[in-house]
């Protein structure tokens, strides 16, 4: 497939961790990256590296080619596009979901987006931040036929693959999996090193064992042995959103759903001790020292 060979306009709506990460290799990219978030000072670091920083998200959508949307859940997503201010700019406009949301929402969301005369496509990003800063992601999207070639090419400036799996919907379907996964992972374990710190156990011992029953565990456990989580690979914030995903998912399909209540309020009692924009390894603490309020 053919790159494009001229600078697109392209903005990207919430600049969070992937947020941020997905500007960064935009810009390295050539294209001419328009900013919006909440939150106006994530955009300072953005702003310092060539991006414009649009004041709301009308703004950023109308001055854009494309416009790609990363946001916590299908709830943000649904109050950014489809308020009254913004849905009725939505005619001929380009837009591509990064937001974590389950199969319905999506689906119903593109309707409405269709209704106004825009196109909705969405994807799944297989990597952490540092690849996509650097030109290695890759994506697995869900978009009209037509559609595939155009989102395509824009993924591959900052990528090395592209899938295409379906109509919308489709890639929301095959991370749901990959949702639940990444929710147990931290959860396992930071249990495993709770207890193998109330036990007194040295710690190189339990980083082995650890890392050996737990093959993903070397992208959390060493936070958790550092008790240093600014190395931030997933916020706890992002955790209990994907974790509220993952609950309406398995609730769809008539899955049990209270150890995914638990995990929530694990995510929730890290946050409200101040974790929130850390990483979520910093579970682990919770578990450590645990007070009257943890549930």
């Amino acid at each position: 497939i053919k790159l494009h060979q001229a600078a697109m306009k392209i903005s990207i709506l919430g600049t969070g961790l992937m947020g941020a990460a997905l500007t960064e290799g935009l810009i390295n990219a050539s294209h001419d990256v328009i900013v919006y978030n909440r939150t106006i000072a994530k955009t300072e670091p953005l702003s310092a590296l060539g991006a414009k920083v649009a004041a709301t998200p009308v703004e950023a959508i109308t001055a854009s080619d494309a416009t790609i949307i990363m946001l916590s859940d299908g709830v943000a997503l649904r109050e950014m596009l489809l308020n009254d201010v913004t849905r009725v700019l939505l005619k001929g406009k380009k837009i591509l979901n990064g937001s974590t949301t389950t199969y319905s929402e999506i689906v119903e969301i593109a309707c409405v987006v269709a209704e106004y005369g825009g196109d909705l496509a969405e994807m799944t990003i297989m990597v952490s931040p540092d690849p996509l800063r650097n030109k290695q992601g890759r994506f697995m999207i869900g978009c009209k036929t037509i559609d595939e070639s155009y989102w395509t090419e824009i993924l591959l400036s900052i990528g090395e693959s592209v899938n295409r799996l379906g109509e919308v919907g489709e890639a929301s379907k095959a991370e749901a999996p990959m949702i639940f996964a990444s929710i147990f992972i931290p959860v396992t374990v930071a249990y495993a090193a709770a207890v193998a710190a109330k036990m007194n156990m040295p710690q190189e011992l339990s980083e082995r064992y650890i890392n050996m029953a737990i093959p993903t565990a070397e992208y959390v456990l060493p936070n958790m042995l550092a008790r240093d989580y600014s190395k931030c690979m997933a916020t706890v914030d992002s955790y209990a959103s994907a974790v509220t995903t993952a609950i309406k998912t398995a609730e769809s399909v008539g899955v049990p759903t209270k150890i995914l209540k638990d995990i929530q309020d694990l995510f929730r009692s890290a946050a409200e001790r101040g974790f929130s924009q850390k990483d979520g390894s910093s579970i682990f603490e919770v578990l450590f020292e645990p007070n009257a309020n943890d549930k």
